[in-house]
């Protein structure tokens, strides 16, 4: 610490005074300390919009199959010549 910087402490340290009311009353409020907890892992999607995909998805699969024999059965009953 130089001598500038103990010079200010000083002067400041002379200019502060303690002041203690003579009426009503003290308290110390005790504030907790920060207390970390380990990291929780949240779910980014919910079961419900899980599910729901899953229902699309199976809808997709059944409609695709759907649409994929009703085509074959189109190309063999149609007959070669026709078109």
């Amino acid at each position: 610490m130089s001598a500038v910087e103990a010079e200010v402490l000083r002067k400041v340290s002379e200019k502060i005074d303690l002041i203690e009311p003579t009426t009503g009353k003290l308290f110390f409020e005790h504030k907790a300390e920060l207390v970390f907890c380990r990291p929780h892992l949240m779910p980014l999607k919910t079961q419900a919009l899980e599910r729901l995909e899953e229902m699309h998805r199976e809808t997709a699969r059944q409609l695709q199959k759907k649409r994929s024999t009703s085509s074959s059965h189109k190309k063999v009953s149609e007959p070669a010549g026709s078109q």
